[in-house]
């Protein structure tokens, strides 16, 4: 036997040995829990606002355990300063999820790194796990800043009073107060109002003898009691009675006959109702079908509607203006008044090719009383033609 080589062939099996251990060495398996998401509410926190941080955790499908969630907590990386943590929160089955809210306050403004950590134990076993999420929340100085304007109720009944929020901080517990030469003579409460959106409530003011009345809003707002203040002056806020006039009117005359369409305006603030235009009948102008009156119903406060009105003219009559009657009712009172309308001239008759004043058939002036009769143009072509015809037949028999 060649003992030197039984160093070399143990080299080969160890070798081969080793290859084989590295072959069945176990792959780890994939994490049965994931931290499907973390959201902020809100998402721009100030200082001094409660703040939550909800965190959704998921035990995957595939997964063949049940792990229980011993405790979440927010810290600062790199450090243990916490700002929430629960603890004890129970078991999640393979497949299923929770989500967990969690409430803090940030004491200073400026961006915040934070971490979000769970620790879970699976149940077939001792082991634990922790799994950490980032996140980064903006946080701000408050802003307070809130404004009150006044103006004309609904249909023009009362004082209605808005409160915006031009800050970055939610107004809560607001309250209006309506006072008259110092004594409260209405209270009304509004929901609560989000940074750049706007509440409203109405006070009745129609029966007031003062022209002054005085709105105060109180509300609650980072952490703090604020009021902000508005004088009304009732005379500059009364609506404006309903008045309905007739805009961006066309009025054409084609022939005898004339159309007219446009828009019945309302220029005041309060309804007008019962809206009715027509043509009255006049030496030179007669209502007629399809439209010779015309029905608009109501027509809200600062709006308008369209109409269409036809009359008649007499012949080789020209129609520069046209009166055109209005009525409608108004805060009970039916109102009747006229408005005049200026008439567009109806377009001009164009003269056919050749035709010219005065003349009696197409070719231009003929004899009084005739009947026309063919061109000499085109008589004259017609000889020519014949002559050359004749010619050629001749020359050819030739």
């Amino acid at each position: 036997m060649n003992w030197s080589s039984i160093p070399r062939v143990l080299v080969v099996l160890s070798l081969l040995i080793s290859g084989a251990g590295a072959a069945i060495t176990p792959v780890a398996a994939a994490p049965a829990i994931q931290v499907s998401s973390v959201t902020v509410t809100p998402d721009d926190p100030n200082t001094g606002e409660q703040v939550t941080i909800e965190t959704e955790i998921s035990n995957l499908q595939e997964s063949d355990t049940t792990v229980t969630i011993t405790d979440i907590y927010v810290r600062k990386p790199g450090t243990t300063t916490e700002y929430a943590r629960v603890e004890d929160l129970g078991s999640v089955a393979p497949g299923g999820s929770v989500s967990i809210p969690m409430s803090t306050t940030f004491e200073t403004s400026g961006q915040k790194r934070l971490t979000v950590s769970v620790a879970v134990r699976y149940n077939n076993g001792n082991s634990f796990q922790r799994y950490n999420y980032p996140i980064y929340i903006d946080v701000s100085e408050p802003n307070v800043k809130a404004e009150l304007t006044a103006g004309p109720g609904a249909n023009g009944s009362g004082t209605s009073v808005s409160l915006t929020n031009y800050g970055n901080a939610n107004l809560t517990d607001v309250e209006l107060t309506a006072s008259v030469d110092g004594e409260q003579i209405d209270r009304n409460f509004l929901f609560d109002v989000e940074p750049g959106a706007s509440q409203s409530t109405t006070f009745d003011t129609d029966d007031l003898a003062s022209d002054q009345l005085t709105v105060t809003a109180q509300y609650e707002a980072a952490g703090g009691s604020h009021n902000t203040t508005l004088a009304v002056d009732l005379d500059e806020n009364a609506p404006v009675r309903g008045d309905v006039r007739l805009t961006s009117v066309e009025a054409t005359q084609t022939g005898s006959g004339l159309r007219i369409e446009g828009d019945a305006a309302n220029l005041g603030t309060t309804d007008a109702e019962s809206v009715l235009v027509r043509i009255p009948e006049t030496d030179t102008v007669r209502p007629v079908a399809p439209s010779g009156e015309y029905f608009v119903g109501a027509v809200e406060g600062s709006e308008f509607a369209t109409f269409e009105l036809t009359a008649s003219t007499p012949p080789n009559t020209s129609v520069s203006e046209v009166p055109v009657e209005i009525t409608y009712v108004v805060d009970d009172e039916r109102v009747t008044k006229t408005q005049q309308l200026q008439v567009d001239p109806a377009p001009a008759m164009s003269l056919g090719a050749g035709q010219a004043a005065g003349g009696s058939g197409p070719g231009g002036a003929g004899p009084p009383g005739g009947s026309g009769g063919l061109p000499l143009t085109l008589i004259g072509g017609a000889v020519v033609v014949l002559v050359l015809v004749g010619a050629g037949v001749y020359r050819w028999r030739q």
